[in-house]
């Protein structure tokens, strides 16, 4: 795939850091490319859908919230971006997605039930549960030093 002069990837051994404008535009690559690695890693197509999805909500968030107009960045660039360190760990791909916009309290943070929000076909508030149901694991730390960082894994399973 070719990619786009404002993302910038980064490969060494078991690791590919990406860098890419914090646009949805540039969803779809970074879509591609944790896809490609999952699969490269061994994840079964079902698998690698659901490592793809997660992704794209957790980027789709920072894009949406993150670097929402009117918010207060803390970051002194002047364009939003999203980096993504893609690396594997012993049985596991760990992903770290950072940005360096707005906070978002995590800890505290309870989704809508999400039955409730089908039957009432309510679109958005969907993209935590569903990164903690595709993911094994999902854990969120903010500081302003190093910006916003959501660590999402999933462990290969074993066939």
């Amino acid at each position: 795939m070719n990619l786009p002069d404002k993302i910038q990837r980064k490969e060494a051994t078991g690791e590919t850091l990406l860098q890419a404008p914090g646009h949805e535009s540039y969803l779809i690559y970074i879509r591609a490319i944790v896809a490609d690695l999952a699969s490269k890693i061994g994840f079964d197509e079902h698998e690698v859908a659901k490592i793809e999805i997660a992704v794209d909500e957790a980027c789709s968030n920072v894009v949406k919230h993150a670097y929402a107009g009117g918010q207060e960045w803390r970051w002194q660039h002047g364009d939003p971006e999203i980096r993504l360190d893609v690396r594997t760990e012993g049985d596991c791909l760990v992903i770290e997605i950072t940005d360096h916009g707005q906070r978002f309290d995590f800890a505290n943070y309870r989704p809508a039930e999400i039955d409730g929000h089908l039957r009432e076909m309510v679109s958005g508030g969907y993209g935590i549960p569903i990164m903690r149901r595709f993911m094994d694991e999902v854990q969120y730390s903010s500081n302003d030093q190093t910006g916003n960082t959501l660590r999402l894994v999933k462990y290969l399973k074993k066939q």
